[in-house]
């Protein structure tokens, strides 16, 4: 076998360093480019901070969502909610309708249904620009 051989498909170390940063910086600049000219979507919207602050504001200090202590102003600035709870039968909201498209995130929270008796529900916000 050759000298030669041994160095064949080798590559200097200075040219694949300036090769690798050239990708990176391509691969960051297209990202830069991409995130100013596309609109921001649905999955874009905050839905799980908006549905902690949405839980955090209806509950009451007995840990019991409260449907009169809904709140849609719960919405981050440039962005609408709608704040929905469901327990049994009963549905109480907060907020403009959302369209179809709308980010949501939901949890199960017990829900006061009338004085003294909870029930077993759900917390449900969409959020939308």
């Amino acid at each position: 076998m050759s000298r030669s051989s041994v160095r064949e498909a080798q590559v200097e170390p200075l040219p694949a360093l300036v090769a690798v940063a050239v990708v990176c910086l391509s691969v960051g600049a297209f990202a830069a480019v991409r995130a100013d000219v596309l609109p921001a979507g649905a999955s874009d919207a905050p839905a799980d901070t908006v549905l902690s602050d949405a839980v955090d504001a209806a509950t009451t200090t007995g840990g019991v969502v409260a449907p009169e202590r809904l709140d849609a102003s719960v919405a981050p600035a440039d962005y609408a909610v709608n704040v929905t709870v469901t327990a049994g039968d009963g549905e109480w909201t907060a907020g403009e309708r959302p369209p179809p498209d709308a980010a949501r995130a939901s949890e199960p929270v017990p829900v006061r249904v009338a004085t003294g008796r909870t029930r077993p529900g759900r917390l449900t916000v969409a959020v939308w620009s």
